[in-house]
This record gives structure tokens, sequence and C-alpha cells, in this order.
């Protein structure tokens, strides 16, 4: 993990699925983050990005967003 916004990487279908996976069974977002090697707020950041395309489909592939649980 760095501060260095060089450094930023995106996120991988992988890694979004584990994100889920590893909120739904209860971790908080700092210990998802080291689990993930990310920072607390990009976790955080990338769970409220679930939350508002809950429902929507991407422009470019045309398949729905991964869902928001519950």
């Amino acid at each position: 993990m760095s501060n260095n916004r060089l450094e930023i990487r995106p996120w991988s279908p992988e890694e979004e699925l584990q994100l889920l996976a590893l909120f739904d069974g209860g971790m908080t977002a700092s210990e998802i983050s080291q689990r993930l090697g990310r920072t607390r707020l990009a976790v955080y950041g990338r769970l409220q990005r679930f939350r508002k395309q809950q429902g929507r489909v991407s422009r470019t592939n045309g398949r729905a967003f991964a869902q928001w649980p519950g």
C-alpha cells in the first residue's frame, strides 16, 4: 500500500468479488484492506461505488454492474 497516487492500480473483477465476499462475511474495512493490499479508504470507496451502481448497466460491455450485497 502506498499513498503515492502514481501507484494507483485498478480493481480487477476478482478483487471486487473478493471484496464483496469479505464484506458479506462481516470483515471490517481495515481487515479487508490488509487482506487485499489496499487502503481502508479505497475499500470504502469501492463499496460506495457498488451501492451507487446498483441496477445500472455498463455502457462499454452491456453487462450489469456487480450488485450491492443485500
